[in-house]
């Protein structure tokens, strides 16, 4: 309950504002899902094998409330990784204004499905991510999720029962429904921006990161950080677990971040 947070959760603010990552809440997950089972040359697969392999966004433009929006989305990408595929989705987000439509967000988006590899292509895209420092991180946060946070998580639209329902959460290898990747994703972005940027949004340009491993609704995570110029690399770790579950970078606008 910090107060500085009701400018992006509370519309009568004075400074009311987007949160940047609200970007990866506006594609239709279902029409996203369909288009990949609709793909020339996709095989039949198990959508509980699925899992959410990378997302990297950048602000062309800070999003201003209360405009319409709209995003359009293809099949960027389709790399056999052995044990599965790696499926790369690019999307554009627009802002439509008097007739205009502005660039805002562009973002890409990596699933894993496993069990549907060895077809041998390659692809030819790919996102590297900066080394993890080897020195003590800069500034840790820790941020405790809640237990029905995947399902309130669902609210932003991403309704894979994989979040919901422990029978299909064992389909896919889990013992209880995990939280969703751009959950994770999010709690990341909101504590680098708070601690990093004075929680002003408009100091953030790009945030990307590969989720490494699964959160249970419930965990803390340790999100720790080190400046590099003008980025914050980052990987954050379950404190019960130890696990390591994303690790990324939040490029920042010019003389952006504070020490």
């Amino acid at each position: 309950m910090d107060e500085n947070d009701l400018r992006f959760t509370y519309e009568l603010k004075d400074d009311f504002a987007v949160f940047p990552t609200v970007a990866t809440t506006l594609s239709d997950i279902k029409e996203t899902f369909n288009s990949l089972v609709d793909c020339p040359g996709m095989p039949n697969f198990n959508p509980m094998m699925l899992l959410h392999g990378e997302q990297h966004l950048e602000i062309l433009k800070p999003p201003k409330a209360g405009v319409r929006m709209i995003t359009e989305a293809k099949v960027k990408d389709i790399a056999d990784k052995g044990k599965g595929a790696f499926v790369t989705f690019e999307a554009t987000t627009y802002e439509e204004e008097d007739g205009k439509k502005t660039p805002i967000f562009r973002q890409y988006m990596g699933l894993f499905i496993r069990g549907i590899g060895g077809f041998g292509y390659k692809g030819t895209v790919s996102f590297p991510l900066p080394p993890v420092p080897n020195r003590n991180p800069c500034k840790v946060f820790e941020d405790k999720t809640e237990k029905n946070q995947a399902l309130f998580y669902r609210l932003a639209g991403d309704l894979n029962p994989l979040h919901a329902d422990p029978n299909m959460a064992a389909v896919g290898g889990f013992d209880r429904p995990i939280l969703h990747g751009l959950c994770t994703y999010g709690i990341c972005a909101k504590n680098i921006m708070k601690g990093w940027c004075d929680n002003n949004p408009e100091k953030i340009k790009k945030v990307s990161a590969r989720f490494t491993s699964h959160v249970f609704p419930g965990e803390t995570l340790k999100i720790n950080t080190w400046k590099e110029g003008n980025m914050i690399i980052f990987n954050a770790t379950t404190v019960e677990r130890g696990s390591v579950v994303i690790q990324g970078f939040v490029e920042l606008n010019e003389n952006s971040a504070k020490l």
